[in-house]
């Protein structure tokens, strides 16, 4: 049986796997090379690191993937085969919410997330691939920006730039990948420190500690030695779960107290905060018993501008010259009023017939949608028309469309 490794069936050919000797490695303006090496370190296995990157992550993933084509009427949304590839089966190996939570994971954690994207001889995309490599290098090589990837130790790919969507998070010394690591992982280095005092102050206070006399004449040191090694054995080695040991009257023994610092509550709370504010999130959105206010701005400042991102280079990358120049469109959406207070959204309810579809309604209240398209059309309310007109605000007058649905209600 032959076999063939997924990184030949996701890049093609084992020959690409060799840089060629007429590739030019890109230098910045300082004249330093072009390279970003992902940190090895396994700070994802920090409890409160893990619980920020999953946050953000896993709400990221919900967000709708939409191939929309823009035209001088407003824009038409395609459920073409990129559509079902990005909404439901982005690679053979994911489904389409493993694949944005494994790119979001990627951005949070290392500032840097590339997918590669996988295309037949007619230039239709056919799957993407979030890549999990060691190192990157920028080449210039006929005319264009090629990235060479390292995965492990020898495996190698070298593959241009416009193949390859790139996400980042802050902003590296060179400009073109995403900022380092070194402040989280300094955080956690100083996190490390405190949870360690508190694991050593805690086997400290559970260990005996005190000084042996004896009431004898003066002992040989030899026979010190044996006296205390003898009080080891039967009080600390071999102690029940009593608590209580027994002495004879030519034995004393003197406890000492011992008292060992930890951080103060102030510090290891300012290491927490530092954590939280390097991801954008607060204790609330982690523990899910946040407000409509506070999921609004955790929306806005953290998960929006990931949305936004995406859809850029998934537009810029996805698509040809000629379909860009068509209006074709990759847009991310999410539902923002799902995490809506019932009052709010009753309240939109009550004026949204004028505006929103019934599916769209439905979708408010966690409903699916109509069948057959029922739910595909607009339903004018004559009575709130008329306050508004009444009221001496902007008229709302329906449009020949929505005086098409009327009639047909």
């Amino acid at each position: 049986m032959q076999r063939r490794s997924l990184i030949s069936r996701i890049f093609g050919s084992e020959k690409e796997d060799k840089t060629p000797q007429t590739a030019t490695e890109i230098k910045i303006f300082d004249n330093s090379k072009a390279i970003f090496t992902r940190y090895n370190g396994d700070f994802f296995n920090d409890a409160d690191v893990r619980a920020c990157v999953d946050t953000i992550a896993r709400n990221g993933a919900k967000m709708h993937a939409k191939h929309i084509r823009k035209n001088t009427k407003g824009y038409e949304i395609l459920e073409d085969s990129l559509y079902r590839l990005l909404s439901r089966r982005p690679n053979e190996l994911q489904n389409a919410y493993r694949f944005y939570y494994h790119v979001i994971s990627e951005l949070e954690m290392f500032n840097n997330s590339f997918i590669y994207v996988q295309k037949d001889e007619n230039l239709k995309v056919t799957g993407l691939y979030p890549l999990n490599f060691n190192s990157v290098k920028l080449y210039e090589y006929k005319q264009e920006i090629y990235l060479e990837f390292q995965f492990g130790y020898s495996k190698k790919r070298f593959v241009p730039l416009s193949s390859c969507i790139h996400l980042t998070r802050f902003v590296s010394e060179n400009g073109l990948f995403g900022g380092t690591t070194t402040p989280i992982v300094k955080t956690l280095s100083m996190k490390h420190v405190l949870d360690e005092g508190i694991i050593n102050a805690i086997k400290t206070t559970q260990s005996i500690k005190g000084v042996i006399k004896s009431t004898q004449a003066m002992l040989k040191p030899e026979d010190v030695k044996k006296m205390r090694d003898q009080f080891v054995k039967d009080f600390v080695e071999n102690a029940d779960d009593s608590g209580i040991g027994g002495l004879d009257a030519s034995t004393d023994f003197t406890p000492v107290k011992i008292e060992p610092t930890t951080a103060s509550d102030g510090q290891i709370k300012s290491i927490d905060n530092k954590i939280l504010n390097y991801f954008g999130i607060n204790e609330n959105i982690i523990q899910s018993k946040y407000s409509e206010d506070e999921w609004n701005a955790f929306y806005e400042s953290v998960l929006e501008p990931i949305g936004l991102q995406m859809a850029q280079e998934f537009t810029n990358k996805l698509f040809t010259p000629t379909e860009l120049y068509h209006g074709n469109e990759i847009v991310f959406e999410s539902n923002r009023l799902q995490y809506a207070s019932n009052a709010t959204k009753i309240n939109l309810l009550r004026y949204g017939n004028n505006v929103l579809m019934v599916d769209e309604q439905r979708e408010i209240l966690n409903l699916a949608p109509l069948p057959n398209g029922e739910g595909q059309k607009v339903l004018i309310d004559q009575n709130h028309t008329q306050n508004i007109n009444d009221s001496g605000n902007n008229s709302i007058k329906p449009g020949k469309e929505d005086e098409t649905n009327e009639e047909g209600n």
